[in-house]
């Protein structure tokens, strides 16, 4: 009877562990933007958004009709006559007490397909950006590590692939980079075997 309670008291303690660094760790690791820069190359115009604490799980790169604020909705306007918008879901754009992490939110490179960049949202751990290019051009999106960076590079010379561009969006996981949904559910699954070897025990010692 002392091993088994003692079974149990070990796999209750390693549940309430799990779940105790489970908590935290989707609040502490959401990727902050600190870095927004754009460059002109042969063939090609790049942006580069760099985070801290990894990259956002999921995002989306797509050329849209309408750029809005995120919050108000209220239309933005950027120049050229097309709009790349970017969103990275599961992020911010400012720390911890509300300042923004990234300057400036606007610029102008003027390239020849980028014309603008404009963040026009940073709104419940979603940030949205606008990329204004002069027509819809193909384009790529890849990911970097050493900072954690996506890089988004717009088309300028002649396309041998097609179509008007490629969209990434990333993983699955809203809201977190981390594993905390994989720890908060073999946390609970201990807690409940550990519930269940008592009962069985107590149901099964001698009166």
């Amino acid at each position: 009877m002392r091993l088994v309670r003692t079974v149990v008291l070990t796999v209750c303690l390693a549940g309430l562990v799990l779940a105790f660094a489970a908590a935290p760790a989707g609040a502490q690791s959401i990727p902050t933007l600190v870095a927004v820069r754009a460059g002109h190359h042969a063939g090609f115009d790049r942006v580069v958004f760099e985070f801290r604490g990894g990259l956002p799980a999921t995002r989306h790169v797509r050329y849209v009709d309408q750029l809005s604020q995120d919050g108000s909705g209220e239309p933005v306007s950027v120049a050229g006559d097309a709009n790349l918008e970017v969103v990275f879901e599961g992020a911010n754009a400012h720390d911890g007490s509300g300042n923004p992490t990234v300057s400036p939110r606007r610029f102008s490179p003027s390239f020849t397909a980028l014309k603008d960049v404009a963040q026009v949202g940073d709104f419940e751990a979603t940030v949205s950006y606008g990329l204004g290019v002069d027509r819809e051009r193909p384009f790529k999106v890849s990911t970097l590590s050493g900072p954690s960076r996506l890089v988004i590079d717009i088309q300028t010379g002649a396309s041998g692939s097609g179509g008007t561009g490629t969209s990434d969006d990333g993983g699955a996981l809203p809201f977190t980079g981390s594993n905390s949904h994989g720890l908060l559910v073999t946390s609970l699954a201990l807690l409940a075997t550990g519930a269940t070897v008592l009962a069985l025990a107590r149901r099964t010692r001698t009166p």
